[in-house]
């Protein structure tokens, strides 16, 4: 009995310290942090249509990837005015939130249009009033050859959603956030979700956190496949409605009275599991009347995209890639 206790205390005695140790090096590293870690890459803008932009001259690692901007607050390279400009506007898509600078699709356009100087306007979170108010400050004065809008339906949906404020700690919130303490998220798949004491360790230990990323990762890409498969059965639910598409053409009119008539302008539809194959028909006749050219990339990839192993919604590099390549070609019939 006293040899078995003394193992059994051995036992624990090293887990414990092998447990403590990959705690002590996920923290020393910087690995993994339990306190959420602002991006620490925007700042709040003066027009409160705009309310948050990217610093201007920056390098900084963000999102698993390094995020670089130039003097005019885009990211990318300087630009060379001296080019003629293609502009594109977007969210976190255009943006390419988790690539690496060259690894964007506006990074991947400047390939194909060596001539021209392509402009990465988007930023993540940007919806279509941030957009224009964007256009109209920082795009209309150079006076660009090309203008390419990349939509995802989330920026439809909700009337095109509210726009985020930026807190004091550089975090984007909604902007009826009242500033909440960071919440208990556990484990809530497998045998993990049964652990004693899990919402203390999910706001306290590095490795459980580690752990926590790595189990929702692998839910989340199984959970998108399921809806993939399922949608190209059965029609998912719509979730955009008629009266999203009005505000939304209402939203396109007011960029449109900035743009001039001879811009050359392509809108790119974005493609994720729900079809919206009622919808999209309407979106583009909405988009053409106002004198888009549209390309529906949901022709190219289905409902499933190649996403980022971490994330459900955003492209990979080779997606990026692929879809920067489909709009080059599809550019070159559109500009003048």
């Amino acid at each position: 009995m006293k040899n078995f206790l003394l193992n059994l205390g051995l036992l624990l005695t090293t887990i414990i310290l092998f447990l403590g140790g990959i705690e002590l090096t996920l923290r020393l590293t910087g690995l993994v942090h339990v306190q959420p870690i602002p991006p620490g890459i925007y700042q709040s803008a003066n027009n409160p249509q705009i309310s948050y932009k990217l610093i201007p001259n920056m390098r900084r690692r963000a999102f698993r990837s390094t995020i670089t901007t130039n003097s005019l607050g885009f990211r990318g390279p300087e630009t060379d005015l001296s080019e003629p400009i293609i502009a594109l506007l977007g969210d976190s898509i255009t943006f390419g939130y988790g690539l690496e600078d060259t690894e964007t699709i506006p990074a991947r356009l400047q390939e194909h249009f060596p001539q021209y100087s392509v402009i990465n306007a988007a930023a993540p979170g940007y919806n279509l009033t941030q957009q224009t108010a964007v256009y109209r400050e920082k795009i209309a004065h150079l006076h660009p050859a090309a203008l390419i809008i990349i939509l995802h339906s989330n920026d439809l949906e909700n009337g095109g959603g509210k726009i985020s404020i930026l807190d004091k700690n550089g975090f984007l919130r909604d902007p009826a956030w009242q500033g909440e303490n960071h919440i208990c998220t556990p484990i809530q798949q497998g045998v993990l979700r049964f652990i004693s004491g899990k919402c203390w360790l999910d706001l306290h230990s590095a490795f459980y956190i580690a752990v926590k990323k790595f189990v929702n990762a692998r839910r989340g890409q199984e959970y998108l496949k399921e809806k993939e498969e399922q949608a190209m059965d059965q029609p998912a639910q719509e979730t955009i409605t008629d009266n999203d598409l009005k505000i939304y053409a209402e939203q396109l009119d007011r960029l449109n009275t900035l743009l001039p008539l001879d811009l050359s302008k392509l809108f790119v539809i974005w493609p994720e599991w729900n079809f919206h194959a009622e919808v999209r028909p309407k979106l583009k006749e909405i988009v053409r009347k106002r004198g888009f050219a549209v390309l529906d990339l949901y022709d190219h990839f289905g409902n499933s995209p190649e996403t980022l192993g971490w994330d459900t919604v955003h492209p990979s590099a080779k997606t990026a890639a692929k879809a920067a390549k489909i709009i080059a070609k599809e550019l070159e019939k559109v500009v003048h």
